[in-house]
């Protein structure tokens, strides 16, 4: 007589996020960033954190809860999200490719800022956080140089590239990538934030590791932050 095995079966493991990490990580995200507008238009503008300061602070919490809430929805791993120990030289690449996209954004800028007017208005509030003072400064490339890019890189690359990539390495990076740039607004950041996004998004497919995308995006921002706070 056969004895029915009545073990528990383990789980198949996942390598990629799927759809139910894809709409349950955005979802979360678009709420916190409608949460996070509504706290930065209440924040008293004679506060201690300035309008940029804020606005960094939800740049980097929204997608990072929304990127949170997709690990622990199904998989609560972070190996199929990109997170691995990587070589050195990946992250000095990574860098490189940052220090590379901050000298594209004059030429890019110079080409494209005429189609975009008005656009100055967008990261006004980003650079006067840089100019208050010293302090501001310092604030300012922590929130915005480094904790945003990492709560950026973890939703637009962690989780939707990494999702995208079932369909190719081009697709995950391009879309990603313009998906990242239309999330900055329909301005002349966005051509610049594209090529941020495929510069990332190309460290993170061939490395296979999240940290040289997350390297890219923070010398990026970090090098423009200290830029427009030396220059004013």
């Amino acid at each position: 007589m056969e004895i029915a095995n009545t073990a528990p079966q383990a789980r198949p493991r996942v390598s990629r996020p799927g759809w139910l990490e894809l709409v349950v990580g955005l979802v979360v995200a678009v709420g916190l960033y409608l949460v996070g507008g509504i706290v930065g238009y209440l924040v008293p503008e004679d506060g201690p954190l300035s309008a940029g300061h804020v606005a960094f602070i939800e740049s980097a919490a929204a997608p990072a809860g929304g990127f949170l809430a997709a690990v622990l929805v199904r998989i609560r791993r972070l190996g199929p999200f990109g997170f691995h120990r990587v070589r050195s030289v990946w992250i000095l690449a990574g860098a490189g490719a940052g220090s590379a996209c901050f000298s594209l954004s004059w030429p890019v800028s110079w080409l494209l800022d005429p189609l975009f007017p008005g656009s100055e208005a967008v990261q006004q509030t980003y650079r006067e956080a840089t100019q208050l003072s010293l302090l501001s400064l310092a604030v300012t490339v922590f929130l915005g140089g480094i904790l945003s890019p990492i709560g950026e890189e973890l939703l637009f690359r962690g989780l939707l590239a990494n999702f995208l990539f079932r369909w190719g390495p081009w697709v995950g990076v391009l879309v990603s990538a313009a998906i990242f740039a239309v999330a900055h607004g329909v301005n002349a950041v966005m051509p610049v934030a594209f090529v941020v996004g495929v510069a990332a998004g190309v460290l993170l497919r061939v490395s296979g590791s999240m940290w040289p995308a997350i390297a890219v995006h923070i010398v990026y921002n970090s090098a423009g932050l200290v830029y427009h706070g030396i220059t004013g």
